[in-house]
């Protein structure tokens, strides 16, 4: 028997009796494993900042992250928001009549997931995927990630010590480590839906092969974005050094291997941006990236995008330590962006950003409709500012998940109003996020009982 064999099997056992818990049963595991994460997390951050180079301050808040998703779905359950009960009674006064309509959802099915590299918390083995599907009632297969193998085996010891303390069934959270194990996991016809946190080359491949199965599957990647960052020409000139300062701090953040870093400032005039990036740019800090695989393939994008004839390099911090790699800002302008769309919209992982300087309103504006898919995007302005007048916010409304204004998309709050997602290439669906108390819908499925007597309804809806 191969990996995943072993535990679809016990997944399948664990699907039918899961099934049943009720709504309260489930918050109290929920709990459970956010307490049992919690206790345990002096030893978690000493793990992944082996594993990492993550520094522990970072780590530090992702635990809390990680473990208040839990909490976070916790809270959703105890508000019924897995139910989506709707009751349509019936009415023999209308033509035709209306049969009596009860619709509610349920677990979709053993779910697949895939764990980040560059969030071995918050989107690894104990990550929002993983509690998101619980919460919706489906037993989980994780495939860890290849960086982090270690904390990825801690954290899923903590959370089945968790599931046994609760009285949940064997097989309800399994792991898997093997690259083949992956494939195998979105290949076999036991598995319901597929989640996915990486690369948008690696999130296609799988992708594909869910829809090539004899029974298609929901497959929700998160795949990254470019999020872009648009700078009206006033607040250019009048907040230039406070944009400056908050665009670089934010691509240097993670040394800029978060999915939401601003990879694109596009603004009207840059000049005085450009100047108080050049005396900023010795005041950013980064720190050892991920791995040296990781570090590799972002130094060859790097200088593959410098070699391109229209990107020049604006500015680059010195770096005391040949091992990190220095925050890099690369300018261009507007119509050369607008000439090699191709070539120059590249989202690259690391310390590195782009400014656009345009030369009027309307190259910015054919500049934002340039963009595809991605999870953020963002305005500083003012609400009268002309471009925005002129149509930039709809532009962004196309293309985003989540608009920011005045400010930066790196931190996505674990809330009931977050969207994390974003049209293609940003996810693979932009119906749903992977973040917040709705990410849960992604593994419910809908059901209508029509005409069914009160005694077979499920509780929640009876009269």
């Amino acid at each position: 028997m191969s990996e995943v064999e072993v535990v679809i099997k016990e997944a399948i056992s664990a699907r039918d009796t899961f099934r049943n818990w009720r709504p309260a049963d489930i918050v109290r595991l929920l709990n459970e494993v956010a307490d049992n994460l919690d206790g345990a997390a002096s030893e978690l951050i000493k793990l992944a900042m082996h594993e990492t180079n993550l520094p522990e301050v970072r780590l530090t808040g992702e635990v809390s992250r990680m473990s208040g998703q839990w909490r976070h779905m916790a809270a959703a359950l105890n508000k019924g928001e897995n139910q989506n009960v709707v009751k349509d009674p019936a009415d023999n006064s209308l033509q035709p009549p209306r049969p009596d309509l009860r619709k509610t959802s349920l677990p979709i099915g053993i779910v697949g997931v895939f764990g980040a590299s560059n969030f071995p918390f918050a989107f690894g083995v104990g990550g929002c995927d993983t509690v998101s599907a619980i919460a919706a009632g489906c037993p989980v297969i994780i495939k860890s990630h290849p960086g982090h193998p270690q904390t990825s085996r801690r954290v899923f010891e903590l959370i089945c010590e968790s599931v046994k303390k609760a009285g949940g069934p064997t097989g309800l959270v399994n792991l898997v480590e093997r690259f083949d194990s992956g494939i195998d996991l979105v290949k076999n016809e036991e598995v319901s839906a597929v989640a996915f946190t990486g690369s948008t080359m690696g999130g296609r491949a799988l992708f594909d092969l869910a829809q090539s199965r004899k029974n298609p599957i929901p497959f929700y990647g998160e795949l990254g974005g470019l999020n872009p960052i648009f700078v009206t020409e006033e607040a250019a000139k009048a907040q230039s050094q406070s944009i400056a300062k908050g665009f670089l701090e934010s691509v240097s953040m993670g040394s800029g291997q978060f999915c939401t870093k601003p990879g694109f400032l596009v603004t009207i005039g840059a000049v005085k941006i450009k100047e108080e990036i050049l005396n900023l740019i010795s005041t950013t800090k980064t720190h050892l990236m991920l791995n040296e695989s990781i570090r590799a393939a972002y130094e060859n994008n790097l200088q593959n995008y410098l070699d391109l004839g229209f990107a020049n390099l604006l500015a680059r911090a010195q770096s005391t330590d040949d091992k990190v790699e220095p925050t890099t800002i690369i300018e261009i302008s507007g119509s050369d962006l607008l000439a090699n769309v191709n070539e120059a919209l590249q989202e690259i992982f690391g310390p590195m950003a782009v400014i656009v300087d345009c030369a009027d309103t309307n190259e910015l504006l054919q500049v934002a409709r340039a963009f595809h898919g991605t999870l953020a995007s963002g305005v500083h302005g003012e609400p009268t500012d002309n471009v925005i007048e002129n149509g930039l916010l709809a532009a962004l409304e196309r293309i985003s998940g989540r608009i920011i204004w005045n400010g930066w998309p790196t931190g996505v709050a674990v809330t009931w109003a977050m969207h994390h997602g974003g049209p293609y290439p940003a996810t693979t669906n932009p119906l749903f996020t992977s973040v917040g108390a709705d990410s849960m819908k992604r593994f419910r499925r809908p059901i209508t009982y029509q005409n069914f007597p009160q005694a077979l309804l499920p509780v929640h809806l009876r009269d």
